[in-house]
């Protein structure tokens, strides 16, 4: 077989074309790439890139109009995308910055339109000692009674206020809101467990910060099971309907907890505590977000 010899190949006329049309180019945006900061290999980089990504519609405009024409619109089209990027990054940090402020200014007003109560300042009522961590939400009050007592009052601080005599009856016409005069009423467990801990007596309860209301009475073992078996606990007996108890039964119930500190001077610092507390997680919250948005 006649093996013929091979000489350099010749680039297509559409091939050398474009090229003419990229150096063109080049020196035809020159201006664009010194405003976007771009070098004449760059130029030449996005023209090819925006061309490929068009889908064939530029290259096909090459042959229909001037190679120049061609390749200056298209890296126009690239030169304003990268503008609109650049805008919408400058629109970012204007509402971060607005935003920086106004936290600024909240943060400000809290702290210093903010006092605490001198029952807060005077700690918990002896021998309560009170166990917290910054940022936990929950709240103990630890005390020890008698020889083998432990007495643990806890709540949760972002918990709001409630109140089960404020509700809505709902007909078929409209939904009208019954109000009672109580105040609202904070949610507190108080757990009085005995030796090693492994049975104890929870109470439910809630204060309007004056009188401790008991809602629930509840005994747990935990003799015949591990400590963090929760499926026991979760059938465990939970107690009687204690507003059906006898009363002289709930007015025992009471003296119990009376004699173990849970009293009207426990329920006004327990209330104290919660606005504090709340406030503390409401300013460190603020603080928080603030320096996240911020400037680095």
């Amino acid at each position: 077989r006649l093996h013929r010899a091979r000489g350099p190949t010749r680039p297509s006329t559409f091939t050398a074309m474009f090229r003419s049309a990229l150096r063109n180019a080049r020196n035809a945006l020159q201006p664009l790439a010194t405003g976007a900061r771009a070098s004449a290999a760059c130029i030449e980089s996005r023209a090819l890139a925006t061309l490929c990504a068009s889908g064939g519609a530029d290259l096909a405009a090459v042959g229909r109009v001037s190679p120049v024409a061609a390749v200056q619109a298209a890296l126009r089209r690239d030169v304003h995308f990268s503008s609109l990027l650049r805008d919408d990054a400058a629109d970012g940090d204007a509402a971060a910055k607005g935003l920086y402020q106004v936290l600024g200014e909240e943060l400000e007003h809290e702290r210093s339109t903010y006092v605490p109560s001198e029952i807060v300042a005077a700690g918990p009522p002896a021998p309560f000692e009170i166990i917290e961590a910054d940022g936990d939400c929950e709240i103990t009050l630890y005390r020890t009674y008698g020889d083998d007592e432990d007495i643990d009052i806890t709540f949760n601080a972002a918990e709001d206020p409630y109140d089960e005599d404020d509700f809505s009856v709902t007909s078929e016409d409209s939904t009208v809101d019954i109000e009672d005069d109580e105040e609202a009423a904070l949610h507190f467990i108080v757990n009085v467990s005995k030796g090693d801990g492994s049975e104890m007596l929870e109470f439910s309860c809630a204060t309007d910060g004056e009188t401790v209301e008991v809602r629930n009475v509840r005994y747990e073992s935990l003799a015949d099971a591990e400590e963090d078996d929760a499926d026991l606990l979760a059938a465990s007996y939970p107690g009687p309907n204690y507003d059906e108890l006898d009363e002289a039964v709930q007015e025992e119930f009471h003296r119990y907890l009376e004699a173990r500190g849970v009293d009207h001077v426990l329920a006004n610092y327990i209330a104290e505590l919660h606005v504090h507390k709340e406030q503390e997680l409401y300013t460190d919250w603020i603080s928080k977000v603030r320096g996240f948005v911020g400037p680095k």
